[in-house]
């Protein structure tokens, strides 16, 4: 994630547009921030797991954090194609994220408990947004880290 990170924040840098410049640093991460962000989301799909599991796969939030996941292996094939080449965490997101999305989509639905349509993916995306900025926030936090201004 650092390698990648700093290639956005260095294409934000170089627009030369002030809102973009100002962004470029909090978009900088280090493998220690990295790793806590990773570990903090981990703990909150972990979570929406153990509910899937204890719920028979019928929990709206089990189900919105698997539409959330399932559309974010489009945001980093997005960003591979952004910057023309590999970043970090397509490859897990196509080998791991994809399949599963779609193969637990498929026994949800087959069981008639898959809540069908946009809604999953809108509320997936409304909880696991902010959750993002929250993890990498609380990691930068753990991790010592203060901007530059």
């Amino acid at each position: 994630m650092p390698a990648t990170s700093e290639v956005l924040a260095t294409q934000l840098e170089r627009t030369q547009w002030a809102p973009a410049v100002a962004l470029a640093n909090h978009v900088r991460t280090s493998t220690k921030e990295s790793a806590l962000a990773i570990l903090l989301m981990g703990t909150l799909v972990a979570g929406a797991a153990v509910h899937g599991a204890a719920t028979n796969g019928r929990s709206p939030f089990f189900q919105y954090v698997l539409a959330g996941l399932h559309g974010h292996v489009y945001t980093h094939i997005a960003a591979s194609f952004r910057l023309r080449g590999y970043s970090t965490g397509v490859v897990t997101a196509i080998a791991v994220m994809l399949p599963y999305s779609l193969h637990a989509r498929r026994v949800l639905r087959a069981n008639g408990s898959l809540i069908e349509g946009p809604y999953p993916y809108v509320l997936g995306g409304v909880l696991l947004l902010p959750a993002t900025f929250a993890c990498h926030t609380l990691a930068r936090v753990l991790s010592g880290r203060r901007d530059r201004q």
